[in-house]
């Protein structure tokens, strides 16, 4: 690869790095190119996406945007990006992860900090976004749905209480 086609790739991962929610460096030796493309198309449905890059250029990639990565990258390397959901696209990387009884994360960006391996996992045992939204929209609706239940109750005693007396009246007067 040229050198200026090696500054342009630098430059496209440091702009996909900074502008995902987050991102995983992941290992992926040891998985065939059919499980790769899976995992490349349920991430992309998931909200994410993959690319295999050299691990320079992802050295490079990091010091642009101000990460050091602790060690230098050995094997093939890919980089998961997360575009619309921090956590879903890594959760299917970790599926391949517990089927194949290995661990294929190296690191971990969000935030511009740079994760662990230990702090990917604690990472990923969040609940996803959406699962998020659904619990506070459920949260917000309990209490309401409890206050019209109340209203309703002291509506439907108030009908019984004016028809008990309209009754009343109605069997005094005859």
């Amino acid at each position: 690869m040229p050198k200026i086609q090696k500054i342009q790739k630098v430059d496209e991962i440091a702009n996909k790095l900074s502008e995902s929610k987050s991102a995983a460096l992941i290992q992926y030796q040891g998985l065939s190119a059919g499980d790769i493309g899976n995992l490349r198309a349920s991430i992309k449905k998931a909200g994410g996406s993959m690319e295999v890059v050299k691990n320079s250029l992802i050295s490079r990639a990091f010091n642009k945007i101000g990460l050091s990565l602790p060690e230098i990258l050995t094997g093939p390397t890919a980089i998961a990006y997360c575009e619309t959901d921090e956590i879903a696209p890594l959760k299917e990387i970790d599926i391949v992860n517990k089927d194949k009884e290995k661990t294929f994360f190296k690191y971990g960006v969000f935030e511009k900090k740079l994760l662990s391996v230990e702090d990917l996992n604690r990472f990923l045992s969040l609940p996803s976004k959406s699962v998020l939204v659904a619990q506070f929209i459920g949260g917000l609706k309990n209490p309401l749905q409890r206050l019209v239940y109340a209203m309703r109750f002291n509506q439907q005693q108030l009908v019984l209480t004016l028809k008990a007396l309209s009754d009343k009246k109605a069997t005094e007067t005859n």
